[in-house]
Formats: C-alpha cells, structure tokens, sequence
C-alpha cells in the first residue's frame, strides 16, 4: 500500500464526513408549506354561540376545502366543524359558528382547537393546536389563578374572590397530596351569584331546582349568595370532583357512587361533625344504610335520606383515611382507576373484602355487628344527576342546592394529527448516517485488502 493510496484514501473519508454534517443542513433548508395561517381567533357570544375565524392563504392554488377540529375542557374527544360556504380563492376568510344554545356548555371552558386546510393542488396543512376559552360577556368578570386553579367571579368584592380562589387552591392541593397526582392544566371555578344567571349555560329546560353545583371536563360551575357554603363545602367539594374525574377518564370498572362521593365529600374543608352525628344516630337506631344498597346516587332517595346517604359516603372515606391514612386513600383512588373492581381494590389494598370493610367500618363507629348478610343479587341502580343528553362532553357530576339550614392530576394532553410535511429531522439524519457508514465500510474493506 502505497503513500499516494492512502493519501486519496483519507480524502475520501473527509469528503464523506462533510456530506454527513450537510445531510441535517439539506433538510433544515427545506421549502416552507405552501399553505399558511394569516390569522386565526375565537369570538364568544355567550350563551348563544361561539364563532372561529381563520385567514389562509395557499401560494400554489385555490383554497378548496377546510374543517376546524376542537375539544373542550380535559376532553380528548373531538368534534369536527365545517366552515360556512366560501368561493375557492388563493387567500380565503374561513367561519365556523358553534350554536351553543341547544347545549350545556359551562363559560370559560377550555377551548383546544386547530385547523385543516386543502389547496386546488393537493397539499394539506394542519394548524398547531391552541388554546381558547368561551368567555361569559354578561358579567363584569374578575379572575384569580396559579399553575393549578382558575377562579371566576363578578359583582363580589375583591375580598370574596380571594377567598374563593384560597378555597380553590387549598382543595387542589389537598387531593393532590392524597393521590401524589397533578393536572398539566388548570381547573377552573365559576361562581354564579343567582341561580337565574347559573341556569343561562344550561340547555333549554334543563336546569333542575335541586342543583348548586356542576362538575364537568377541567370545570365546575356554581351558584349561591352564601361564602361560607361556598367556600368551604361547595368550591373543595367540586373540584374534587373535577380533579377525581380526570384520574378515573380511562377506567372502564365502575367506580362506586358511594366512593366518587365521598371522596369529595372528604375534600371540603369543614370539621364534618354534622355528618359523624348523622351517621352516628343512624348506626345507635340500626338504620344505616347497607354498604350493598349505597350504589344509588343520592338524588334518587327521598330527601330524608340524602343527608344520611352523603354522610355514610363521607364517612366509609373518611374511615380509610382515619385508619390507614391518606396514603392508602390515595392508594385505593389510584388502584381503582388502574381498572380493578373495588372489591379486588379493598382486597389488594386494605388486606379485606367489601363484607369485612363495611364490618370494619362500623367497629370503627362504635357500632360493631357479628355479621352482615351477604346479598343474593348485587344490582345497583345509577341515578344520573342530570340527563345525560344536556351534557356535550363528560359525564357531570352535580351538587345539592344549599337547604335553608346553617351552613354547616400528570396528564397527556392529545395532540393534533401530522401536518403532511417533509419527514422529521432526525429521521433524516438517520438515513444519512446509515449511507455514509456503509461507503465508509466498503472504502475500509478495500483499503485493507489491496
């Protein structure tokens, strides 16, 4: 092997190396798409519609064909909308209007949306996907928030804001120290003054008497002229449930009524001493309700009977907690919405099943019994708050109306699907390694065998 060879040798691998480091620079520079988004923007005309807007320009052809793709609140479920009529052009005015006066759709929710634009010449290009909320222009609003929590209200001093969004923050935290889990977005409160204004988000008609309070997707939505109500029982209470709801989207098991309750129940921030009597003077008069018949939400007892249903659910929760701790709380939340049924949840968990938990529960009352019968037929009956056909999106979860008495998650996010663009970068620098690898090997190979 001669000096000459090996000279040319080492040409060649230095000419390789320098079109290896211009492979990433080839696909940086690729041509921009040949659609592009002047302008876009969301308008709010609550609570009658909400209205997109976007400008689109193609340098290669006519616009032909659009559709708006959003989701609401923590939804990951997406509604598709079709633009109003527009005649082909290089650069259109694309309108989507939502007719949301036949729905149920709280104000400030979230908005996540984005486009897809077609052009005469085949090219496809999808928007980014961003954020927008519907805004309630009737009130003068005011807002208070942090990483965690959003609060809304109007016509209140700034005093009674504070204590809202103090409420708020401390409910958060509370059941984020419970289950070790935190949102990636805030969840909102809004806080009507007057059941009238509440009842505006409402479909037609479907705003019933008995309901304070509505848990949805990443919000909940309120009403009263009572603070402490609202700021120790109702705020807590509700995002709780905003909260709870997010853990257990993807669980297919059913999670007991009684529990989901409770739960929230347990997030309010009083001493709870009117639902230990409650119960208390149930369990001295053996008039409990069974563990096996608590299944049924609350709105379908007699009004009677609401108050002990919701104190016993506070109180199975609050046994745990007692007992066992918050950390075993938390591990039961999370246990059931990782799809096991509460029964193999007790028993994996607490060491017992649903008969040895509820024999447990009323030892810990004072209350104990040597046996409980073990029903034939187990069939619950859930009793909605609301039909379910007032609500777009997630199931809600709604709050009794304050009777004349005295007060007493990490989550991924879903993204858009790919705009139809050049591959990705590193995809690129990929194929560009493996080619110049495989010449350096063949110019290795033959230097070493001549």
């Amino acid at each position: 092997m001669n000096a000459s060879y090996t000279a040319q040798m080492l040409r060649s691998i230095c000419i390789l190396a320098a079109l290896f480091c211009l492979v990433p620079a080839a696909v940086a520079d690729s041509p921009p798409p040949a659609i592009e988004v002047i302008s876009q923007s969301v308008d709010s005309h609550f609570p009658n519609d909400c209205t997109f807007t976007a400008q689109v320009r193609s340098d290669v052809g006519d616009i032909v064909d659009a559709a708006i793709y959003y989701r609401l609140g923590w939804d990951k479920a997406e509604r598709i909308g079709r633009p109003e009529p527009f005649v082909p052009a290089a650069e259109v005015t694309l309108v989507h209007v939502w007719d949301t006066s036949g729905e149920t759709v709280p104000p400030f929710v979230e908005i996540s949306y984005y486009w897809r634009v077609v052009d005469s010449a085949g090219n496809e290009f999808v928007t980014e996907s961003v954020q927008a909320e519907y805004v309630d222009h009737t009130h003068d609003w005011q807002s208070l928030h942090d990483e965690h929590v959003i609060v809304y209200w109007y016509d209140r001093p700034a005093g009674f804001g504070e204590m809202l969004f103090e409420a708020a923050v401390e409910g958060y935290d509370h059941v984020a120290s419970v289950t070790g889990v935190t949102t990636q977005r805030p969840a909102r409160v809004v806080v009507y003054n007057s059941r009238r204004d509440f009842c505006a988000f409402y479909a037609p008609n479907s705003c019933q008497d008995w309901v304070g309070g509505q848990a949805l997707s990443g919000i909940t939505v309120q009403h009263g002229t009572d603070r402490e109500w609202l700021v120790y029982e109702v705020v807590p209470h509700e995002l709780a449930h905003v909260f709870y709801n997010e853990i257990f989207r993807h669980t297919w098991v059913r999670v007991p009524t009684w529990f989901n309750e409770g739960i929230a129940v347990y997030n309010e921030r009083i001493d709870h001493e009117r639902d230990k009597a409650i119960v208390a003077e149930a369990a001295a008069h053996d008039e409990l309700i069974p563990l096996r018949h608590m299944g049924t939400q609350a709105s379908g007892l007699a009004r009677d009977a609401i108050h002990l249903w919701y104190a016993e659910a506070y109180s199975l929760v609050a046994f745990i907690a007692d007992v066992y701790g918050e950390e075993k709380l938390g591990q039961v939340i999370l246990t059931l919405a990782d799809n096991h049924p509460i029964e193999d949840t007790l028993q994996l968990v607490l060491g017992m099943d649903l008969i040895e938990f509820e024999m447990a529960w009323r030892s810990w009352l004072g209350y104990p019994v040597d046996v409980i019968p073990t029903p034939v037929r187990i069939a619950p009956t859930m009793i909605s708050p609301v039909p379910l056909s007032t609500v777009p999106y997630s199931e809600p979860t709604a709050t009794l109306a304050p009777t004349p008495v005295s007060p007493v998650a990490e989550f991924p996010t879903s993204t858009p699907p790919p705009t139809a663009v050049s591959p990705s970068f590193p995809c690129c620098i990929s194929t560009g390694a493996v080619l110049v690898a495989a010449l350096l090997w063949i110019l290795i190979v033959r230097w070493r065998f001549t």
